[in-house]
């Protein structure tokens, strides 16, 4: 064995231990769902709609569905991507946009990747997270009040920042280091809202925001924690006095 070995056990210094080639892929249009792109290692060189695109290691790039790409990855590069069926996803992204991972989104994107491609399956959907992180437009209730408290405020930003969060209230107190009664009095003294009121102004305040981005109502059920559409409906014209596809032709007329 060498002194270099001896020097570098992890192989580190030695790049000619590896060797990992270039992988072209022609033109491609997918019609059924988004692609994230996240570089790993190395870089890539994309075409994107005609237009040439790069991507360095610490990058994602989202593409959505019936972009037209190709591209190339190169020598000891590594892409991973991550598939996001349409039916499934409420997004207000419907560009292709470049996204720097930081430590919380590289997490969620090895979550992700694990939960598709292993039978380890946390019991939360990462993509509403992977979502919330990567839109240029948060989908963000701004009209409710906030709670003053500390422990209610990390509470209210949670459930903003995801508003099908599928925690109880029990497991959301926790997360907070305090206890559910103390939540829940606060929501009620704070903003004048139960914490259960509170939820669901905000899950409708963002719905609201979704379906304005040309989303349709099951996606939209879907992300902000309804399994069931008729039950999103029912809830959406409680709020707003009108089902969320009147809601969307409204729109669509006042626009």
């Amino acid at each position: 064995m060498s002194d270099q070995d001896h020097a570098d056990p992890g192989g580190a210094g030695l790049p000619w231990r590896i060797h990992v080639p270039p992988v072209s892929i022609d033109e491609r249009i997918e019609t059924d769902k988004h692609v994230l792109l996240w570089q790993v290692r190395g870089r890539s060189d994309f075409t994107v709609d005609g237009a040439p695109r790069g991507l360095r290691v610490g990058q994602a790039l989202w593409l959505p569905v019936g972009t037209r790409h190709a591209f190339t990855t190169c020598v000891n590069s590594v892409l991973l991507p991550m598939f996001f069926e349409v039916a499934e996803t409420a997004t207000t992204l419907h560009q292709p946009t470049t996204i720097d991972a930081d430590r919380d989104l590289r997490t969620l994107f090895l979550a992700f990747i694990q939960s598709t491609y292993s039978i380890i399956r946390p019991s939360t959907d990462i993509a509403r997270q992977i979502l919330a992180l990567i839109e240029e437009r948060p989908v963000l209730a701004t009209s409710l009040p906030m709670p003053t408290t500390d422990a209610a405020l990390v509470v209210a930003e949670a459930l903003r920042f995801n508003p099908g969060d599928e925690r109880s209230v029990d497991e959301l107190a926790e997360s907070a280091h305090t206890s559910t009664r103390t939540i829940e009095r606060a929501f009620l003294a704070e903003t004048g809202m139960t914490l259960r009121r509170w939820r669901i102004g905000n899950r409708m305040e963002a719905a609201a925001i979704l379906l304005r981005s040309q989303t349709t109502p099951d996606a939209v059920a879907r992300r902000v924690g309804y399994a069931n559409t008729s039950a999103f409906r029912r809830v959406f014209k409680g709020h707003f006095g009108e089902t969320p596809s009147q809601y969307i032709e409204r729109f669509r007329v006042e626009r």
